[in-house]
């Protein structure tokens, strides 16, 4: 089976759609399965058809698999969602201080009050972390939203809906934050772990961090939606396990792969110019069809 991780989309419906076609094609010969790794709407316009496609994907197992984690903006939605008064939502919850708009009018037009209910059952279900039994630079692969937990088990035991502090780390803590320091970093000494959450700036869409071991793959939707960013990128992370290595390519907004990389072992090498033409080549294809 073939492995693809992607993070905090952000409700950027083109690359998604670019994203989904390219797997579907390899699924036609080959099983796949994307894990999702959080923050798949708010900011950007289509959160609400992303949100609910995947949701039908998973629950009505529509083409290749699907495993969707949980990111602080899933877990923000819960919690507003928790804090409703007389059955409305707070304006003033952190879930409408960080883009909450367009996936709440998205799926006012789209669902109705049982529907509702029925999507935030599946949010609080989401887990928060994946452990892979692939392993890079000698590391079993761990991926989480933001911040790897001390304890990591075969089968994640941690949920949106367990709504704790330990929830609130994994999803929410930044390299950059004041109380980092004290925690270790986002990553874990034993495991080489990818993150998204904190945007990148750069034209590869990704980052590593060398000291913990740690890989973040968010390549800056949030910030191109809200026009923060003129960087277009979001990289789609393939776990190479025969190889020892992963494949990252990286998607824009005009449905092309602008940049593919391997990395192993804490380098990275850019994948030649002929190859990534190839890649990009059967992307349009597939777009056509």
């Amino acid at each position: 089976m073939r492995k693809f991780i992607v993070s905090d989309l952000h409700g950027n419906g083109k690359i998604y759609d670019s994203i989904i076609s390219y797997l579907e094609n390899i699924n036609k010969t080959e099983e796949v399965i994307l894990y999702i790794n959080g923050d798949l709407f708010d900011r950007g316009p289509e959160s609400a058809r992303l949100l609910l496609d995947v949701k039908d994907r998973i629950e009505n197992k529509k083409g290749f698999k699907i495993e969707y984690l949980g990111g602080n903006h899933e877990l923000m939605m819960y919690q507003a969602y928790l804090e409703k008064e007389n059955g409305k939502w707070r304006l003033d919850s952190d879930w409408f201080y960080n883009g909450a708009e367009t996936t709440l009018y998205g799926l006012k037009e789209l669902m109705t009050k049982d529907g509702e209910k029925d999507i935030m059952n599946f949010i609080s279900n989401l887990k928060l972390y994946h452990k892979f039994n692939e392993k890079l630079n000698d590391k079993p692969i761990v991926l989480v939203h933001a911040k790897c937990p001390k304890i990591v088990k075969d089968d994640c035991d941690m949920f949106i809906k367990d709504n704790t502090i330990d929830t609130s780390l994994t999803v929410w803590t930044r390299r950059e934050d004041y109380w980092t320091m004290l925690l270790n970093n986002v990553g874990n000494k034993d495991y080489f772990t990818i993150i998204g959450h904190t945007p990148v700036n750069n034209y590869l869409g990704y980052e590593y961090y060398r000291n913990d071991n740690t890989l973040n793959i968010d390549g800056g939707c949030a910030k191109y939606a809200c026009g923060l960013t003129e960087f277009d990128h979001t990289p789609l992370v393939e776990i190479d396990e025969k190889n020892d290595r992963l494949i990252i390519l990286t998607f824009n907004n005009n449905n092309k792969i602008i940049s593919g990389n391997y990395f192993t072992n804490g380098m990275s090498t850019e994948i030649k110019s002929k190859e990534l033409d190839n890649y990009s080549k059967k992307l349009k294809k597939i777009l056509k069809e």
